[in-house]
């Protein structure tokens, strides 16, 4: 039985090493352009009601800004912008008044925001997502750990912290202007992407307690920019020198 198997496998093999292998050497390329489909008039006639609405409702001012609001470098005016339109909500809508750090990402502001005129639809340019607030109750070590990825890329932004950056760490950190304690346990006020661990905030991971607001960053923005207006108050782009750095 030994024998015949090697008379049978022996051609086989022999077969196999004389296969020819083939390797491409170049490669063709074609695209083909796709052509808009023609308008349907019977469609376009069923919808011009409802987008005429929609952009009305869009392009409808909500606000005044006195410049334009950029989230260029770590302290930035549309960061603070964001930061104080959701402060301005958790301070009139929760029992947290005046106790929270706010942590939120720069890459979460999509659009800049011009100078004048500020309308519905720059909001939800600037806010596309619909992620939601969320407050967290966490301990020292874990938002000493948040200052320093702050520290590091600049990717976080935030309020009611001070400090001093220096070889991307932080020095001389206050918690609304007192001596920052991390054997105490801090409220930071959030978007429910950082809190399940997006933008590697694993630190949000597991808090103490964890509180939904249900309502979207985009509606907080929105809903300072009408109390705004209705104060006859401008958007005033600031910032505040809340952090340093040193050499």
């Amino acid at each position: 039985m030994i024998k015949l198997l090697k008379y049978f496998l022996f051609p086989l093999l022999l077969l196999s090493a004389c296969t020819r292998h083939f390797i491409p050497t170049q490669s063709k390329a074609s695209y083909y352009e796709i052509k808009q489909f023609k308008s349907d008039s019977i469609a376009n006639l069923r919808i011009s009601p409802y987008k005429s609405s929609l952009d009305k409702e869009m392009n409808t001012v909500i606000a005044i800004s006195d410049s334009a609001l950029t989230k260029d470098g770590y302290e930035c005016t549309l960061g603070n912008f964001l930061l104080q339109a959701v402060e301005h909500y958790i301070n009139n809508k929760s029992d947290f008044t005046n106790k929270c750090v706010f942590i939120f990402n720069r890459g979460g502001l999509r659009n800049n925001l011009p100078s004048g005129e500020i309308t519905k639809q720059n909001i939800f340019e600037l806010m596309p997502f619909e992620n939601e607030i969320v407050i967290l109750t966490i301990k020292g070590e874990k938002l000493q750990e948040c200052i320093n990825a702050i520290c590091t890329d600049g990717k976080l932004i935030s309020f009611n912290l001070s400090f001093t950056i220096k070889d991307k760490s932080p020095k001389e950190i206050k918690v609304f202007g007192e001596d920052f304690d991390a054997s105490k346990n801090y409220y930071v006020v959030t978007s429910d992407y950082h809190a399940n661990g997006g933008d590697n905030c694993t630190f949000f991971a597991n808090p103490i307690k964890s509180e939904i607001t249900n309502i979207k960053l985009r509606d907080a923005l929105l809903l300072y920019c009408n109390y705004l207006t209705k104060n006859k108050t401008h958007i005033s782009p600031f910032t505040n020198g809340r952090i340093q750095f040193s050499k």
